[in-house]
């Protein structure tokens, strides 16, 4: 399975115009496509920031006319730019799906070459299996671009003070994720849940 991930920064006092737009309309055109397996919208409302993740079974089904239309309306009703990344999804351990407004961290990943299987067994092993036994998990992906060794590390949580296992874990393993397997973990963001299929 594959991801498409659209990054839309704009203004904080349009994040709802732009969530408006994704929720009441794109959703509707993203799902319709041929090869879509789901959509995950995100926000950080005080940062004007709109996450809108969608899941393919192909990575080129994610760029078709319609999509790049609903794209731009997106950021068009946010007032802002985007940044779209492709990656696959390498990992998953769901407990139960989140539901509107669970947290959230959204890890930045960065592997060195030629060490993607060795990290991602690491990143399974230590940090996703861990995660998964901590009160208030609900669910983590792990999606990489083996080409790049970039990826993001989502972990949704039932609340804010669950979700600080996440960081709590991170920092443990950091040394150990750099040393062994060249892994390293550069930025963590915190959002919220708009909607999820």
């Amino acid at each position: 399975m594959y991801t498409r991930v659209n990054m839309i920064f704009g203004r904080p006092d349009m994040v709802e115009d732009g969530i408006a737009q994704l929720e009441e309309s794109d959703r509707r055109a993203v799902e319709a496509t041929d090869g879509n397996r789901g959509l995950t919208t995100l926000v950080d409302r005080g940062a004007g920031v709109i996450v809108a993740v969608s899941y393919w079974d192909e990575s080129a089904r994610a760029s078709a006319a319609t999509l790049t239309r609903a794209r731009a309306d997106a950021v068009a009703a946010a007032g802002g730019d985007i940044v779209v990344e492709t990656f696959e999804v390498a990992a998953q351990e769901t407990l139960s799906v989140p539901t509107v407004g669970a947290v959230v961290r959204m890890v930045r990943v960065q592997i060195a070459t030629g060490m993607v299987a060795e990290a991602l067994g690491f990143i399974h092993d230590e940090v996703l299996r861990r995660l998964r036994v901590e009160a208030g998990f609900r669910r983590a992906e792990l999606m990489i671009d083996r080409a790049t060794g970039g990826g993001l590390l989502l972990v949704a949580w039932t609340a804010e003070e669950a979700a600080k296992h996440t960081d709590t874990l991170l920092d443990r393993v950091r040394d150990e994720a750099s040393g062994r397997v060249g892994t390293t973990f550069p930025r963590t963001e915190t959002y919220a849940v708009v909607g999820i299929t």
